[in-house]
């Protein structure tokens, strides 16, 4: 092997073990996942109220909701809606940007290449997507000056993006006998860093396709099939490279993610495990998800014992508390342990809300309501949009058959919630109200 291509495994590494930990954060605090039981019931209620709808005559309005789209991996629709969005407002530079990315993320690069060609180059953003558009067009020069020009500017939004391109170009000028394929492997990781997934992939095609055993293109793709909500094709990618290299705990580590993707615990399991063994770092990472896993697969003494001891060095993590609580109060039925670790949480974040609903929630499940009801209380004094706490309120009053109280605060949370697990809890428990 070349020794540049050696060298090249060290260099993508040690900037996806940066990038990994955004792919694989918790959950957000109070975000507590429902049980299969749970979903079924689900699909079959009235929701208690209409969430917000997209009004079809605001530009803005219908802009989140190409973002949204863009979030959920729909491209297609983002790009439909932006499209919408901009028959009213035809002047905005950042909804035609906006439409661009749509391109991107569907790699239709030529009709991406277009709209951005025929925007202001001399406008910061439009010149951030010229240098995207070079560098996919096989134009490094061009590439390398755009993005040189953007680094030196003080305050431009896109200068850190930009420095992950130069590091590359950098790094390929330490190899003299460099090949293209290289620079282009350096370059679809510089896309990933910058969260340019779906413009990495046909980067790490063109590498592949030219050395189909680069094994360093294949994690890379696999990383960025991941980041698209492609997790077979993630899977595929990742078991080329474990082919390649059966013993990299890196690998090891991407397909156990991939794999609990796609449902697969008992192989996500495994090769998380392995990765651990190998000595994959930082190990806080492999822990937090085997938590999730072992959570999934009914091992509740496992969960808690892995977040519990995640939580020995990440003592501020809120989402993890809230992972360990909530085994413990609905599954272990330990609300002494649960009550710990909440105070814990207050002591180690005295200042954040969801430490104070996280003592509310572990105070009500030992029958200490009105103490709970002073923490919830203050939960929603620091943060009124914190649905957990309207949630676990809700929950108390109806305790306490205070219906009317208690179908309040689960509007609320179901409001605020827009749809996620907080939310559809709370819709599932004013249903039952309504049933009783």
């Amino acid at each position: 092997m070349n020794k540049f291509l050696a060298t090249l495994w060290v260099i993508i590494i040690a900037g996806l073990i940066v990038i990994s930990v955004g792919l694989l954060s918790p959950k957000e605090a109070g975000d507590i996942t429902l049980t299969d039981t749970e979903k079924t019931t689900q699909e079959n209620i009235t929701p208690i109220v209409p969430l917000p709808e997209v009004d079809e005559n605001s530009a803005s309005s219908l802009t989140r909701l190409g973002d949204k789209y863009l979030k959920e991996h729909k491209p297609k629709e983002a790009q439909e809606t932006y499209q919408k969005a901009e028959k009213l407002d035809p002047s905005s530079t950042t909804i035609k940007l906006k439409i661009a990315q749509s391109f991107l993320d569907q790699r239709n690069l030529d009709a991406a290449k277009s709209l951005i060609w025929s925007l202001n180059k001399e406008d910061p953003e439009v010149q951030y997507y010229t240098g995207i558009i070079l560098t996919l067009f096989k134009d490094p020069e061009g590439a390398k000056k755009t993005f040189t020009e953007i680094a030196t500017r003080e305050n431009d939004p896109n200068k850190a993006n930009a420095q992950y391109f130069l590091n590359a170009f950098t790094t390929f000028s330490y190899y003299k006998e460099g090949e293209y394929i290289f620079l282009e492997t350096l370059l679809g990781k510089a896309m990933t860093e910058a969260k340019q997934y779906e413009a990495a992939i046909p980067l790490l095609y063109d590498v592949i396709n030219q050395k189909n055993n680069y094994r360093d293109a294949w994690i890379v793709l696999g990383y960025a099939y991941l980041n698209t909500g492609k997790y077979q094709d993630a899977t595929d990618a990742l078991i080329q490279a474990l082919k390649l290299d059966n013993e990299k705990p890196e690998t090891l580590f991407f397909l156990g993610v991939s794999y609990s993707f796609i449902k697969d615990t008992d192989k996500a399991i495994f090769y998380l495990e392995k990765a651990k063994s190998y000595g994959f770092t930082p190990a806080e990472e492999i822990e937090i998800r085997l938590g999730d896993l072992y959570t999934i697969e009914g091992e509740y003494k496992k969960s808690a014992m892995l977040y519990e001891k995640v939580l020995t060095s990440d003592t501020k993590n809120i989402s993890l508390y809230t992972k360990a609580i909530w085994v413990n109060i609905e599954k272990l039925k330990d609300t002494n342990k649960a009550l710990l670790l909440a105070k814990k949480a207050l002591q180690e974040s005295p200042s954040d809300a969801a430490s104070f609903n996280l003592v509310g929630w572990a105070l009500s499940s030992k029958g200490n309501t009105q103490s709970a009801k002073s923490y919830l209380s203050k939960a929603i004094e620091l943060n009124p949009k914190l649905e957990a706490a309207y949630l676990n309120l809700g929950q108390i009053y109806e305790q306490e058959s205070k219906i009317a109280l208690a179908k309040d605060y689960y509007t609320k949370a179901y409001s605020l919630g827009q749809g996620n697990s907080i939310s559809k809890l709370a819709e599932q428990r004013y249903q039952a109200i309504l049933k009783n």
